[in-house]
């Protein structure tokens, strides 16, 4: 059984934008096909109103770095954001949106936790119980499928590439 964790920074007022919410909707239907657990993890200067908007999403827990250090976006901090969420949520897939301040820093966090990271990420899958990932290669002339067996596993979701998430907003503590 897989873990699998939404990674996402938030926007200044605290929200979360639409390559995000594409994210997370993968994520959920990547739970619910692995039979897994999804948590969520989120980072920026303002967490709640984020955390509060997707409350519905069916997440096991919600993890949170926070502060005015994460305002600007940052290699040093976002790295180190992401990579203390990752060890505290111990996922085997991760899935955040391929925005400029995610692919920044993904390929560095998958280091620093022995994982691997795959960007251009098109559509996630199950095929007999196991993930498989559609991407681009070759400046988004190719595309193909892949596996790996290597965890955690990073995938970075190119924006408009799936429906974004919809659902009620709730509280989260």
């Amino acid at each position: 059984m897989d873990n699998i964790l939404f990674l996402a920074h938030t926007e200044a007022d605290g929200s979360l934008n639409k390559a995000a919410l594409e994210a997370l909707s993968s994520a959920v239907e990547l739970k619910q096909a692995l039979n897994g657990t999804l948590d969520v993890a989120l980072y920026g200067s303002q967490i709640q109103p984020a955390a509060d908007s997707i409350a519905a999403c069916g997440a096991t827990r919600f993890l949170a770095v926070g502060g005015e250090a994460f305002v600007q976006a940052r290699f040093a901090t976002d790295a180190a954001a992401c990579e203390a969420l990752l060890r505290a949520s111990g996922a085997t897939i991760v899935i955040t949106a391929a925005t400029s301040r995610s692919s920044r820093v993904m390929a560095a966090v998958a280091h620093r936790v022995g994982g691997c990271a795959d960007t251009h990420v098109n559509d996630v899958a199950t095929s007999a119980g196991a993930l498989k990932v559609t991407r681009w290669f070759y400046r988004q002339r190719i595309e193909g499928s892949l596996t790996r067996t290597q965890r955690p596993w990073i995938l970075l979701l190119d924006p408009g590439s799936r429906p974004a998430w919809k659902g009620e907003p709730g509280s989260v503590t």
